[in-house]
């Protein structure tokens, strides 16, 4: 037993020795798969206050944010998120004034360890809050439509209730409703928002007021000497044949008029222009007639003119042609054969020109050049007049057979011009 503590006691340096170094050569390993490292992380944390003492508020919006530098394990850092970081500022022991207020962090995360905050400390401003109760003034621009009256207005909300910083919510002497009755032909009753303005109409900031709407109602009424009227447009005579009125516009649509309340309330509910000429317009018309008003009534002065624009456009139709395909580009010492020999042509467009249109107007041309001997489906090029459109060629191709000629001619077709037939639909 003696011996064996005599061996332990001069052998104890080296155990402590082994020990010693099995621990680093532990540490050493673990720090190389897991190196310890010092890292900012990546998104700002925004910081939490505490409630001020009792009776006090933060001026202002409080939404300041820090950066926070973590030395820690490398997969502790590529785990963390921002739930792990409580950032706060503690306001309870703060009077009113401007303050900095240091920041707090606490990671709950280990092993690790904050460095840097940044910035250390955050900026603010307490006051007592206050609270006052201001009236509603409603602030109206505009005019009605001629011939309407606006009555006296209403608003639901005669006051409201200010809250916020005491020196801010001192600023505050009215809410105000702004509301338009420009161009109004009827009572307005609707919500509007209230801003809140200082003695010199300019808005507070940094308060808060309940309501911040009100509901106004403004009576528009008719007035007894006024009426407005539509206006009706009076044609005379007929367009062109084969053209049509597509549509009449008038602007303004309407006009106001002016007269005792008697005669005002007997009008029927429009005003006639004078008469229009139409006779054989083939294009629009455009006219600023007079206005034929009823007896003892006249047209309010300075409105604008009445102007009427008179739509006429060219009736469509359309018509089948027979045409007999012209060749081009057949070589010398050939010939062709067609099969068919006529095509039909389907045109559509005005009436007008559909009716004028001569024998050969129409063409369709089928394209040989450079073409070899044999059988070939062409489709033939149609040319119409400016105006027209080839709706459809029947058939769409043509079999064109090209063969040397028995009696060759320079141009390997005949010289007879071919007749066109005009079939009307």
């Amino acid at each position: 037993m003696k011996a064996t503590l005599r061996w332990i006691a001069s052998n104890f340096p080296l155990m402590m020795l082994a020990l010693i170094l099995a621990i680093l050569a532990w540490v050493v390993a673990v720090e190389e798969g897991d190196p310890t490292l010092e890292k900012r992380y990546p998104q700002a944390i925004p910081v939490t206050v505490s409630e001020p003492p009792g009776g006090m508020v933060i001026v202002g919006d409080f939404n300041e944010r820090v950066l926070v530098t973590v030395r820690a394990p490398q997969s502790i850092q590529d785990s963390l998120k921002i739930d792990d970081f409580t950032v706060t500022a503690d306001l309870t022991s703060l009077r009113p004034g401007s303050h900095q207020v240091p920041v707090q962090v606490v990671l709950n995360k280990s092993p690790s360890r904050v460095i840097q905050v940044e910035p250390e400390f955050v900026t603010l401003e307490v006051e007592p809050e206050a609270e006052k109760t201001v009236p509603v003034r409603l602030q109206i621009s505009g005019e009605p439509t001629l011939g309407y009256l606006m009555r006296a207005a209403s608003v639901v909300s005669r006051e409201v209730t200010v809250s916020g910083p005491s020196t801010y919510v001192a600023q505050v002497v009215e809410a105000v409703a702004e509301v338009s009755v420009q161009d109004a032909t009827e009572t307005i009753d609707e919500e509007f928002p209230l801003q809140i303005q200082d003695s010199e109409g300019q808005p507070v900031s940094f308060v808060t007021w309940a309501p911040d709407i009100t509901n106004v109602r403004i009576p528009i009424e008719p007035s007894g000497y006024y009426r407005a009227l539509a206006v009706k447009v009076v044609l005379e005579g007929q367009t062109a044949p084969g053209y049509r009125i597509t549509n009449i516009s008038v602007e303004p649509p309407t006009v106001t008029v002016f007269g005792t309340p008697d005669i005002i309330s007997a009008l029927p509910g429009f005003i006639e222009t004078e008469a229009i000429d139409v006779e054989g317009a083939q294009a629009d018309v455009i006219e600023r007639p007079a206005l034929i008003g009823p007896a003892n009534t006249s047209v309010v002065p300075g409105q604008q003119p009445v102007e009427v624009l008179v739509s006429v456009e060219a009736i469509e139709s359309s018509l089948t042609v027979e045409v007999t395909p012209e060749l081009q580009g057949l070589g010398p010492s050939l010939t062709a054969t067609l099969s068919p020999e006529t095509v039909e042509v389907i045109l559509s467009g005005p009436l007008p020109l559909l009716e004028t249109l001569e024998t050969n107007d129409v063409r369709a041309v089928l394209d040989l050049f450079e073409l070899p001997l044999g059988t070939h489906q062409l489709e033939p090029q149609v040319v119409v007049p400016e105006g027209l459109t080839a709706q459809s060629i029947l058939p769409a191709t043509v079999q064109v057979e090209i063969l040397i000629a028995s009696n060759p001619t320079p141009t390997g077709v005949s010289q007879e011009e071919p007749e066109k037939e005009v079939v009307n639909e």
